[in-house]
């Protein structure tokens, strides 16, 4: 696997589209100081997952993207497209069977950055991914940057361990190891929550079983009241029916009674019948005649109209008569004036086509003309681009000699500027040198001291007010477990309420009787449950009286028909308002006309219903305990306080109440937790701050403490500096004799080349020939132009005349045909019409003869209407004899129906039995055919009362609670099994981090005794002698660090940091060398790690680069000529223009036998 090339767009430096090219295994990229080679390996760096814009030597991300310099404008986005040749399969997993691998990053100037694998859009943990154990990473140790050879050799043991890491292939398995171990912690998490849960499900689970219990308790005691309720409802029918049959035998006598009185005023009816009948057939006669005196006078009106219109008819024909004979004579002059408007507009065609047809002629000379001169025109510009050929020519070969010179100039100038660098340098190591010890380190130090302190003593308090926070979280949290525990008791009672209720409706036939009444389209205003409105203290009395109306549908008129399947479920309202003291005044809106109601009237004890019923304006009584008197004798309550649907639905509303109060409550609590918890986090989050300040401030402190302990080092170092220093200085005087020689030789050649002169042709007299070519086309087009206009011009004027033309000629059609139709129906109107007028004359007579008739049907009118008065006074006198007989019928009628009422009471009576036993789904007859015969209703109310007060001594019963017992238990194990399978999972988990692990020992163990061998070895190589080893600083190969000690050839120091630049420079280099002899990355980036390094060291370098090069690419950065002489492949790179760089590529091996050719 090498790099093939890097493509940069609009990075840093970089603006222009580059594209550089690594054909060999060592490539030197070369160029001033400021030209921005660096950024080539800052281009590596950042599209392999460079996250920080420091190590970028930026302050932020987007300070890659180019900012623009004094030509050009800063861009929006910057990308770096990094090539692969993988044709070794060196990358595995799902890109090992691609041959060629693009790596691209792109940044926009919002910060929005984006990785790319093979043009296809990725996470930057793919790209890490990819490169995992290849040694490959924006921070590994296949690319050292300037400065970082002395950083690499000074880090600490934990830094120094992940170069050897990346060597031993084990970041891959630390990244997992990460993974593994968050996994577990949210396991963990996840383990801790679900035990909450399940703990908390249990209790609540223990508690629904008990509930269960009582619920089963209640449904069996509600079973057997059920049972007693209806032998005691069939108690009751018997009782009534034996007093209905009673009562039936008294309205049969007076049906009787009545049926004679009706007999006597049928006999009267039939003397009133016949006179009616003869008054009818006197008025049908009359309405015969005055039928015939309206038709006379209708016949009448419609004679005078068509008379009239007879009339209208012939004057509309005199005038229409007139109005043609105007309309021919206007048709006459306007067909004389288009006749003569077409003559001249002929005229003028004849006179405009002998000048069309010399304007043609004209536009053709002139297009002649114009295209001759096209041809001469083409010609010269051929002549002068020949011309231009060999100037151009000339002035490439000045330009060549020009800017050989100007790169010796700028050689000559970069020389002069290292060497001036160099001066510098040398002044700030004199200074460095001289203020290497500083005393103000100690007063640093201290002050650095007094912030940590003050930074501890601010993390006390701010964990002291953590720990207040998180008590008062907790008092809320207790005071919304309170609340819920209330509102999960008020939802099981609401629960209870809400089955009772439904339960207590019974079947669905409310239904079915409110779908009929909506098909026979009868208003209905509702049912009785909705619309009952009674007051307190009547209310469970009244349940107990319309109970089995409670589903009934409410209407003001009955309907036509009612079918016998639907029952008597049907509540009629009549138009008498409520009566005072009667149970429909208790009530409120419409049921107050509840005639059924207004008939029982209301007592405060049984004494005085007693007395109520004795004064005969009653026929029932009712008393607040529920005991309906009547005649027959009192129904005692049926209903108890615990089995009220009122009551029950009172109870529920007040419920929905409190649970709304809960709802207000908790959101209140919760709303207070929520800021709570924000003001926790920002607590926490500013004592993250604190600590991080703190451990920075600690930091600096080590840092001041160990400065101050190498500041000697540091003298030593600087002196050493100040010796390369001059030596270099010498070598660049020596380069700018040899420069300022070639830049006289250049001179000489431009000189020979500004003798020889240029072309002979004259420049300006080819702008003068150009020129009046160009001015004789200009005239030559204008007049064509001229011309074509005039002739568009006659024929735009000889297509308006032929429309012209063509018009006129259409409205003369038109005129004629209109002259035509004029005097055709004037000829028509001229014929006389004779008869018209006999036609109206017989009108006239048929007029006069319909009004006589009438004259004769109005004497006939008025006799028959004097017979039909005559008639109707007989028939008032009869009426008046039958009126005696009428009252004698009402009497008996009334007696009936005060019979027929005390009958319907009972029936009511016996229907309500017949509704209860219905809605608790008891029929009748097997309840009777198992009461036991010896069954008193005094007994059965006995047993009724015990088992109701037994279901109210169970209190609030949760009916839901069995069903939810049952879903919390199947909840409860679906809970454990998951339970079982996280505690398998963490086992798995923490199988797996023991075994990555052992693999890490293992690896990093075996690359540390091969790295240090390797170093043991090179190291020699490198110096001419002296050691150097690694060495582990803790026991534990998980943890430990890594140190190193190296030693030259007859030196014993005590510590690397001894060591001059130029020595850390080679052992970091024997280090590096050593790492890639074990596991060598697919290329490695040098920037300048050679410039520390005197000509000696320089060619030990280089020799073990070109050694190590067999297997490793290299890339590298170099002002060193021996360094550039060993490369393959030179990139240089330039800024002509200031600010943006550009790419000049050499390939040496081509070069020089390019040369040895020559």
């Amino acid at each position: 696997m090498r790099l093939k090339h890097i493509k940069l767009v609009g990075f840093k430096s970089f603006v222009d589209p580059t594209k550089v090219p690594f054909p060999h295994q060592m490539t030197c990229v070369v160029g001033p100081n400021g030209c921005g080679k660096s950024n080539v390996i800052d281009a590596v760096r950042w599209v392999l997952g460079e996250s920080s814009a420091k190590n970028l030597r930026g302050d932020a991300m987007t300070d890659v993207i180019f900012n623009g310099s004094t030509a050009r404008k800063p861009v929006s986005q910057a990308s770096v497209e990094l090539v692969f040749d993988n044709s070794d399969g060196r990358i595995q997993g799902e890109y090992a069977n691609y041959a060629e691998i693009a790596v691209k990053r792109l940044v926009t100037r919002d910060g929005q950055s984006n990785y790319y694998l093979n043009n296809s859009k990725c996470r930057r943990r793919d790209i890490t991914d990819l490169f995992l154990g290849t040694g490959l990473g924006p921070r590994s140790y296949a690319i050292i940057e300037q400065g970082m050879i002395s950083r690499l050799i000074e880090s600490k043991p934990q830094e120094l361990r992940v170069f050897l890491e990346e060597a031993a292939g084990i970041s891959k398995y630390k990244e997992r190891r990460r993974e593994t171990e968050s996994r577990i912690q949210h396991t963990r998490d996840n383990l801790d929550r679900l035990t909450d849960v399940r703990d908390e499900l249990g209790a609540q689970l223990d508690k629904l079983q008990r509930q269960a219990a009582a619920a089963r308790r209640y449904k069996d005691l509600k079973g057997q009241e059920r049972k007693v309720k209806a032998e005691l409802q069939a108690l009751r029918w018997l009782q009534l029916e034996s007093q209905a049959e009673r009562i039936r035998t008294t309205i049969q006598q007076q049906e009787t009674e009545l049926e004679r009185w009706l007999a006597e005023q049928r006999g009267s009816e039939r003397g009133t019948t016949e006179l009616r009948e003869q008054v009818a057939d006197a008025k049908e006669q009359l309405d015969v005649i005055q039928q015939r005196y309206y038709q006379l006078g209708n016949e009448i009106t419609r004679t005078e109209h068509q008379l009239q219109a007879e009339r209208n008819q012939l004057q509309q024909r005199e005038q229409r008569r007139q109005q043609l004979s105007h309309e021919l004579s206007q048709l006459n002059k306007t067909k004389e004036d288009d006749r003569q408007q077409q003559v001249d507009l002929q005229v003028q065609q004849q006179q405009l086509q002998p000048e069309l047809e010399i304007a043609e002629q004209d536009y053709q000379l002139a297009a002649d003309r114009f295209e001759a001169h096209e041809e001469a025109w083409v010609k010269w510009q051929d002549d002068y681009q020949n011309y231009l050929d060999r100037q151009q020519r000339q002035r490439e070969q000045e330009q060549q000699v020009r800017l050989a010179g100007e790169r010796a100039e700028h050689q000559l100038q970069r020389l002069q500027d290292d060497l001036a660098a160099l001066d510098q340098q040398r002044v700030e190591l004199e200074q460095e040198l001289a203020s290497a010890a500083d005393p103000a380190s100690a007063d640093e130090l201290t002050a650095k001291t007094t912030v940590r302190d003050e930074l501890a003593a601010a993390i006390a308090e701010q964990t002291q007010q953590q720990q207040q926070l998180e008590q008062h979280r907790e008092l809320l949290q207790t005071q919304r477990e309170q609340l819920q525990q209330q509102q999960q008791q008020a939802l099981g009672r609401q629960s209870s309420l809400q089955h009772l209720l439904a339960a207590a409706q019974g079947d669905d036939w409310p239904a079915a009787v409110g779908d009929w009444l909506r098909d026979q389209a009868v208003p209905v205003l509702g049912q009785v449950r909705s619309m009952l409105q009674v007051a307190s203290d009547w209310q469970l009395a009244a349940e107990q009286v319309v109970a089995p109306w409670l589903d009934a549908w409410v209407v003001e008129t009955p309907p036509s028909h009612w079918p016998a399947q639907l029952g008597a479920r049907l509540v009629v309202l009549g138009n008498e308002p409520a009566v005072a003291g009667s149970l429909a005044a208790q009530l409120g809106g419409a049921l107050q006309q509840w005639p059924w109601l207004q008939q029982i009237g209301l007592a405060a004890d049984e004494a005085e219903a007693q007395a109520l019923l004795q004064t005969k304006v009653w026929p029932m009584v009712l008393t607040p305990s529920g005991q309906l008197w009547s005649a027959a004798g009192y129904q005692s309550a049926r209903i108890a306080a615990t089995d009220s649907q009122l009551l029950q639905q009172a109870e529920l509303d007040e419920l929905e109440q409190q649970l709304e109060g809960f709802g207000t409550q908790l959101n209140g609590i919760n709303s207070e937790l929520e800021q709570s918890k924000h003001a926790l986090a920002q607590l926490q989050q500013q004592l993250q701050q604190q600590r991080e300040a703190y451990s920075q401030v600690q930091a600096e402190v080590a840092a001041l403490a160990e400065k101050n302990s190498w500041q000697q080092q540091q003298q030593r170092s600087f002196t050493d500096k100040l010796k390369l220093n001059s030596e270099r200085q010498q070598q660049l005087r020596e380069q700018l004799e040899t420069v300022a020689v070639e830049r006289e030789e250049l001179a000489m050649q431009a000189e020979v080349l500004a003798d020889q002169g240029s072309v002979t042709d004259d420049d300006a007299d080819w702008q003068q020939r150009r020129t009046q070519l160009q001015e004789q086309r200009q005239q030559l087009r204008d007049a064509m132009q001229q011309r074509q206009q005039h002739l568009q011009q006659l024929t735009m004027q000889q297509q308006q005349i032929e429309t012209q033309l063509q018009h006129i000629n259409t409205l003369l059609q038109r005129v004629n045909q209109q002259h035509e139709q004029a005097r055709e129906q004037l000829s028509l109107l001229s014929e006389p019409d004779a008869g018209q007028h006999e036609e109206l004359e017989v009108l006239a007579l048929q007029l006069e003869e319909l009004l006589q008739q009438r004259e004769q049907a109005e004497e006939s009118r008025r006799q028959q209407a004097n017979q039909v008065s005559e008639l109707e006074s007989q028939l008032r006198e009869l009426s008046t004899g039958a009126q005696g007989v009428e009252s004698q019928i009402e009497k008996a009628r009334a007696k009936l129906q005060s019979s027929q009422l005390e009958m319907a009471a009972l029936q009511e009576r016996s229907r309500n039995v017949l509704a209860v036993l219905q809605e608790m789904r008891q029929p009748l007859k097997p309840v009777l055919e198992q009461l036991p015969d010896e069954a008193d209703e005094k007994t059965w109310q006995t047993e009724l009362d015990r088992l109701q007060n037994a279901i109210q001594r169970l209190g609030a019963i949760n009916l839901a609670a069995i069903e939810e017992a049952e879903t919390f238990a199947e909840r409860k194990d679906y809970l454990d099994q998951q339970h079982q399978d996280l505690v398998s999972s963490l086992e798995t988990l923490e199988t797996a981090i023991r075994k990555i692990d052992k693999e890490t020992r293992q690896r990093f163990k075996a690359t540390f005794d091969a790295v240090n061998l390797g170093l043991q070895e090179l190291f020699p190589k490198v110096f001419g002698g002296g050691s150097a080893y690694l060495e582990l600083t803790d026991a534990d190969l998980l943890e430990t660090g890594v140190t190193i000690m190296a030693r030259p050839p007859g030196k014993k120091n005590s510590t690397i940091h001894l060591l001059s630049g130029g020595e850390k420079a080679l052992t970091a280099l024997s280090l590096v060398f050593a790492i890639f002899r074990l596991n060598p990355a697919p290329f490695c980036l040098l920037d300048e790690v050679d410039a520390p390094l005197d000509d000696a060291n320089v060619g030990r370098f280089c020799r073990l680069v070109e050694e190590m090069s067999a297997t490793v690419q290299f890339i590298y950065i170099s002002h060193n000529k021996v360094a550039m002489e060993m490369a393959s492949h030179l990139a240089g790179v330039t800024m002509q223009e200031a600010g943006v760089s550009r790419l000049v590529a050499v390939d040496i091996d081509e070069a020089v036998a390019l040369t040895e050719a020559s």
